[in-house]
């Protein structure tokens, strides 16, 4: 009887033991796997076929329905990899840590699906084998999106995983638009003049295949840079025409407003948004890293900015101290003299010279730089120094008598802006020349500006060596670009 007892339990031992074998299946690794509801029929697809294929891995899916928390999940529970629906998304991840990359892999209706192995995680190395079945496995969910091919890795991907990707990276335009572009951009448009100059200025004017039409009529450029001359004008900026840029091939195009991004994404080309029409300095800084983002040339744009920086940091080391009551007060004549130009890059390279824009609180209409102004307001403001936008101006000025009991006729203060590429006030690197150049003029016993500031700065970022009587030029503001 006893020895009866023993075999039944050691047969029902045996039964619970292959029970919890079967069932529980020790010896496998789970892998937890965090997915957008939305994708539901994808994973629960894949996860059924990886399991049946795979003895030592298995797969725990937890779905979840709005993205925007997906950060607050990784927070509180353990996760191995996580799906995300959308880029920026994931993106967004990727720059607070919790992923060190991210693949692009499928798509459909208004979901881009990206995946990833969460930072952090104690099965890096199943987490990679799951990925690697779905990039490996497309035609499983084939039928129930579509397959991006081939799949778009963002930041460092792996090695393992690279053989199947092409390197992209998201850039956050100006318009809180997170854009999708290659990694290494190889064909660009810009229907921009200052961010043409910028690229340029970046040493990456090799990728422009198209341009506006402005910048190829700056006497100056076609000279520091001949190129200029043979790249096809693509326009400017809402001025386009579409198909035609479709046929320069371009990995990206570079514009000013977002009323254009709906006919560019019509065609299937990347657009990004950088309003530089009317920037500060601490804004034009922001335009060209986003720039140097855009075309790689990360170690260029930081040695641009990084001097754009310094001469305003140290103009501003001295003028900030100055009250504004004891400014001299600045007027930038244009045209006919009774035409100023109101951006915020001209009122801060003149505040940062240590003078004070008489038309600060003026405002240009929508989309124009420039205002009228009465000879009477000219009178009420009565400047010190006047910029005259070329020669020309200076000209009509100091020939018109109306203007002789103004301060800075008077005086012998009426000065001609410089223009290299263009004129040293507009938001483009030669700015910050305008504001080292005219805080000399406003300080002559406390600021120089040489000519050796001149070839400076055009031999490190264009790489030109001016010559003295292109400086004369540049200085006297004699060089044209047709606007």
């Amino acid at each position: 009887m006893k020895r009866k007892f023993i075999v039944i339990f050691l047969i029902v031992l045996i039964a619970a033991v292959a029970y919890f074998m079967v069932y529980t299946k020790p010896w496998i690794t789970k892998i937890s796997v965090l997915y957008p509801e939305d994708a539901s029929d994808i994973f629960n697809e894949l996860k059924a076929r990886f399991e049946d294929g795979n003895w030592f891995t298995g797969v725990n899916l937890k779905a979840y329905t709005d993205s925007e928390n997906v950060d607050e999940v990784l927070g509180l529970e353990r996760v191995d990899v996580v799906v995300l629906n959308r880029v920026d998304v994931a993106e967004g991840l990727r720059r607070d840590g919790y992923v060190d990359w991210f693949i692009e892999f499928a798509n459909r209706s208004r979901s881009v699906y990206c995946i990833a192995v969460v930072k952090g995680s104690t099965h890096q190395s199943q987490a990679l084998e799951f990925i690697r079945f779905v990039l490996e496995n497309s035609k499983i969910y084939a039928d129930l999106c579509t397959v991006v091919t081939p799949v778009r890795g963002f930041g460092d991907v792996p090695e393992e995983l690279q053989q199947f990707v092409a390197k992209y990276k998201v850039i956050a335009d100006w318009a809180n638009r997170s854009v999708v572009i290659p990694e290494n951009i190889k064909r660009i448009v810009s229907l921009v003049p200052v961010i043409t100059v910028s690229i340029i200025m970046e040493g990456a004017g090799d990728l422009l295949v198209g341009v506006d039409r402005i910048s190829p009529t700056s006497e100056f450029l076609q000279i520091v840079y001949p190129r200029i001359k043979n790249i096809p004008v693509a326009g400017f900026l809402t001025e386009f025409d579409e198909e035609y840029i479709l046929s320069l091939n371009p990995d990206v195009v570079l514009v000013k407003d977002s009323i254009v991004v709906d006919r560019f994404e019509k065609i299937g080309i990347p657009v990004i948004v950088i309003d530089m029409g009317d920037l500060n300095y601490e804004q034009l800084y922001s335009a060209l890293r986003l720039i140097g983002g855009v075309v790689n040339r990360k170690d260029a744009t930081e040695e641009l900015v990084s001097y754009c920086e310094s001469v305003v940091e140290s103009l501003l080391n001295v003028t900030s101290k100055i009250p504004k009551s004891e400014r001299p007060k600045v007027y930038i004549a244009m045209g006919d003299g009774l035409t100023t130009h109101v951006t915020r890059v001209s009122k801060d390279t003149i505040w940062v010279a240590g003078g004070i824009c008489v038309a600060e609180n003026l405002t240009a209409p929508a989309g124009a730089p420039r205002v009228q102004v009465s000879m009477e307001t000219i009178l009420e403001w009565n400047p010190d120094v006047i910029i005259a936008w070329d020669p020309k101006v200076k000209q009509r000025i100091l020939s018109d008598p109306r203007w002789s009991v103004i301060n800075a006729v008077k005086n012998g203060r009426v000065y001609v802006l410089p223009r290299g590429i263009r004129e040293w006030i507009i938001p483009e690197p030669e700015a910050v020349l305008g504001a080292k150049w005219l805080a000399a003029e406003l300080y002559p016993d406390v600021f120089t500006f040489s000519r050796d500031d001149v070839r400076e700065f055009y031999s490190r970022f264009l790489n030109y060596t001016v010559s003295e009587e292109q400086i004369d030029k540049i200085l006297s503001g004699t060089y044209v670009t047709t606007v």
